[in-house]
């Protein structure tokens, strides 16, 4: 158990890093990964948030992180009665209803390319960065999956470095406050 613990924090300091990379912004980890809730629910939620004022407090993500042996993602298509993906998935939509934020999820498998996640998010989410960056022209790999009530995309993590995050961030706070949901 101290080990599979090691290996969740560890990843989510990697995953500070990643964010920092792709915003130019400071990120922590929620101390008790994710499970404490100090000050406001909008202040904590997810696993990793932006600390960096003063947009810490504008921050729009709920940053969900995962750190597990292997990820099976047949489970998705073969209609397994307990798939960990959706486990994560709800999680991170609880989250983010919560603290009224948009859910992002990032998941590790062992042995995967250093600084690589699979990431997860709302298929309007995705529409959006799809819109601002010509995803399907770029040579980006994603995967649309509409099983039971979800609706998400999985991508490469690596392919929204290229995306300006402070352009999409203005772009999602416009969406958000005309009320759309994500």
């Amino acid at each position: 158990m101290a080990n599979s613990k090691k290996k969740g924090n560890k990843g989510e300091r990697d995953l500070c890093k990643w964010w920092t990379l792709w915003t130019g912004l400071e990120f922590s980890r929620v101390p008790a990964s994710g499970g404490l809730r100090w000050r406001s629910a909008h202040a904590t939620s997810g696993d990793i948030i932006c600390t960096e004022r003063p947009h810490d407090r504008r921050f729009q993500f709920t940053i969900e992180s995962k750190n597990y042996k292997d990820i099976n993602f047949e489970h998705l298509i073969l209609g397994n009665k307990k798939v960990k993906i959706l486990e994560f998935w709800d999680q991170t939509l609880e989250d983010a209803k919560r603290s009224d934020k948009i859910p992002i999820l990032f998941m590790r498998y062992n042995g995967m390319s250093k600084g690589m996640y699979f990431t997860i998010m709302s298929r309007a989410l995705f529409d959006i960065i799809k819109a601002k960056q010509a995803i399907t022209d770029s040579g980006f790999d994603f995967a649309f999956f509409e099983v039971l009530k979800y609706n998400f995309v999985i991508m490469n993590s690596n392919d929204l470095l290229p995306i300006n995050y402070m352009d999409l961030h203005k772009t999602l706070k416009a969406h958000r406050r005309n009320g759309q949901k994500f």
